[in-house]
């Protein structure tokens, strides 16, 4: 297995299509990295909401728990 297959199976679901989940946990994840190196050089004036940052947090936590879930909740298939 290669590493983009690899990264490619972190994205799909129990199906084995692509979830909107972990995508959308990856992009805010991304967002509130960008967001807190930004504001480290950054002066105090130019920062974004804390309501927007704190509503990218919990949709994060939410996709993140919520595909985690779906992971480990899977039903075991039965030989018959």
């Amino acid at each position: 297995m290669t590493f983009k297959e690899w990264v490619l199976e972190l994205f799909k679901d129990e199906r084995g299509s692509i979830s909107i989940k972990p995508v959308v946990s990856l992009l805010g994840s991304i967002f509130l990295c960008f967001t807190l190196t930004a504001n480290s050089f950054s002066h105090g004036d130019i920062k974004p909401s804390d309501k927007l940052v704190e509503a990218v947090m919990i949709m994060t936590i939410v996709g993140m728990g919520a595909d985690t879930w779906d992971k480990f909740s899977q039903k075991k298939k039965t030989n018959e």
